[in-house]
């Protein structure tokens, strides 16, 4: 088969797609494992969809971590301990207790007080209104922005007893980058996260405990290259941001300098927006790293399990590819038993997770080994070469992978459909993604435009991307007015125009509302210690057929949404997002979680042909 250049033509297409690398540095890569989640069963942890029961082995936490160790600087020697729920005191591990850590107010006993006061601001049980946002946290008592008797003053770096510091970090993509972004609108820079960001902090400030203190949100324009990130520059910025607004906590949009995240837990900073990190690097930087999505370990499991409940060929199942596309007469995989295929980014840690994580629950989970693998990198300059080593890697002369899984960032399968168009090879298209390719908006980018050609099909009408299917972390992407960080900007903007795109803008807030719920949570003694001890307590929301992720915090699991989405792509559908055909169809109206998948003799899903 040919194995020619995929672009030619679509150049121009190739510039364009430059601009989701702004979707790249809003959501995850994948990273390495952590032990935490596979001790339930070889997938790991178990329970009912939408229920909001804890791991086994833990008090509301995962697999029973217990401590797990303080990165340089920490305090109180880590998070965890026997007891299971002291903040403070003299016993049992607990953190900023006698052994270590900040001092407790006097008269404290370093559990988290009880809140007296009025519940008349909460709305069924949830501290506002939760149809502004569906994840608002649970109640407390007392007046939001009311004065607090003793809140403890200055308890950590960015915290008085009026004010909590929180600067979000607004990077350079590059000149380059911005050109394209500014055409296609979806640039920002400091200013119009100022504009943003000032909204969800009047919100916050208006309705949250914050135990007599406001937050007050800055922002920090990088002047370092983040695509491709430049450590040398980057590092002793953080550090200048840190000197500058000694902040509490950092809002940080990316996933290409993990090291930028584990130089701000040195600070003690804590941080949150670097999405989709390993379960290993939350907690080797505990109690400081959080993350509004799925961590790649608990993805990676969820798909190892999905995929030997409902798809491997392996133990006498008798399955084979039968959502495989047929445009190549000559490689018509439907009466070929599956042959999994992986590709994913050579990031370490990614590659680790992948190798060290996803392959032995394969193993375990159905005997499936994986003989087609192919990782690149994540360098738009040199794609048109690797999509074609990706193509080659598993469109092999002897027994091609017949099923490929992209555990990528969205602008990549743009190029590796591209490459399989251009050599004839129709896998069936599969994704696990904690990464925004579950986005109509993504979606609509890997198959043709109303049957003219595209980056990612060439040759349509037909194109690999019609029979795509798989696992999605992400809620459905709704009409932009559904949005909560939309809506929360529009109630408390003055009138202002949204400055930033729709998802970017919703992004953003989810992270200020994780922020702002534990903060809510921990109590007036604020330290990450404490904060981290106590984030299990906000309990489960969402989940099963409510419409909504299931997001908690257990120990030892600090990425909020836990469970996933079985979804196809259907190119003829609109999307409520921007009208246009595109859309992902959940399947049963339903969310996993580890242990939940159903064994059947096929995923529920259409061939592309059914997809009208």
């Amino acid at each position: 088969m040919p194995r020619t250049s995929p672009l030619g033509k679509f150049a121009p297409l190739a510039a364009i797609a430059v601009v989701q690398l702004l979707v790249i540095l809003l959501v995850p890569s994948t990273g390495k494992s952590s032990d935490a989640l596979t001790s339930a069963d070889q997938y790991g942890a178990v329970g009912a969809p939408g229920t909001a029961g804890v791991l086994p082995g833990a008090e509301g936490g995962v697999g029973g971590v217990g401590a797990v160790g303080s990165v340089p600087g920490a305090v109180g020697g880590g998070v965890g301990g026997t007891t299971g729920g002291a903040l403070g005191g003299s016993t049992g591990g607990g953190v900023g207790g006698t052994t270590g850590g900040a001092a407790l107010p006097p008269g404290s006993s370093g559990q988290p007080p009880a809140i007296a006061g009025s519940t008349k601001h909460c709305v069924g049980g949830r501290q506002f209104d939760p149809g502004l946002d569906y994840f608002a946290p649970p109640c407390v008592p007392g007046v939001p922005g009311a004065a607090f008797a003793n809140n403890g003053g200055a308890t950590w770096q960015g915290v008085t007893k009026d004010k909590i510091e929180i600067v979000q970090y607004v990077p350079d993509y590059g000149a380059a980058v911005n050109t394209i972004l500014k055409a296609q609108g979806l640039f920002y820079d400091a200013n119009d996260a100022k504009i943003t960001a000032a909204a969800y902090e009047k919100f916050i400030n208006a309705n949250y405990q914050l135990y007599g203190r406001k937050v007050q949100i800055d922002t920090f324009q990088g002047k370092c290259a983040t695509v491709p990130p430049d450590l040398k520059c980057l590092i002793p910025e953080m550090g200048e941001m840190v000197n500058k607004y000694k902040p509490y906590a950092v809002l940080f949009s990316t996933t290409v300098c993990s090291k930028c995240f584990a130089e701000l837990a040195r600070l003690k900073v804590v941080t949150t927006g670097g999405s989709g990190f390993s379960d290993e690097f939350h907690n080797a930087n505990a109690p400081y790293n959080y993350d509004l999505s799925m961590s790649s370990t608990r993805m990676s499991l969820q798909f190892a399990e999905f995929w030997c409940k409902q798809m491997s060929s392996k133990g006498g199942t008798r399955r084979t590819a039968v959502f495989a596309g047929t445009k190549n007469p000559a490689q018509n995989f439907r009466n070929t038993p599956r042959e999994l295929g992986v590709v994913s980014t050579n990031d370490p840690d990614n590659q680790s997770t992948v190798e060290n994580v996803l392959y032995p629950a394969l193993m375990k989970g159905c005997n499936e080994k994986v003989t087609h693998q192919y990782f690149y990198a994540q360098d738009i300059s040199t794609a048109q070469t690797q999509s074609q080593a990706g193509t080659s890697a598993m469109n092999t002369p002897n027994n091609p992978a017949t099923s490929v899984v992209c555990l990528c960032d969205p602008v990549a399968p743009q190029f590796s459909y591209s490459a399989a168009a251009q050599n004839k090879y129709y896998p069936e298209s599969l994704i696990a993604t904690n990464q925004a390719m579950d986005f109509d908006s993504s979606g609509q980018t890997y198959v043709d435009k109303a049957g003219d050609p595209t980056l990612a099909c060439p040759d349509p009408p037909e194109c690999p991307f019609d029979n795509g299917f798989g696992l999605g972390a992400a809620d459905a992407q709704t009409a932009p007015g559904e949005m909560a960080g939309v809506k929360i900007f529009s109630k408390y903007s003055g009138g202002a125009q949204l400055p930033v795109e729709p998802p970017t803008a919703d992004i953003f807030w989810g992270n200020y509302n994780l922020l702002a719920s534990l903060i809510q949570n921990t109590g007036p003694f604020l330290t990450p210690a404490r904060m981290q001890q106590a984030a299990p307590q906000l309990g489960a929301r969402g989940g099963g057929s409510t419409g909504h992720a299931l997001r908690r915090f257990s120990r030892g699991n600090y990425s909020w949404t836990q469970d996933s989405r079985i979804t196809y792509f259907n190119k003829r559908a609109k999307s409520p997002y921007n009208g246009a055909p595109g859309k992902y169809i959940s399947v049963g109206n339903t969310r996993y979680d580890l242990g939940q998948f159903p064994k059947q003799a096929q995923p529920s899903v259409l061939p592309a042909e059914s997809r009208k």
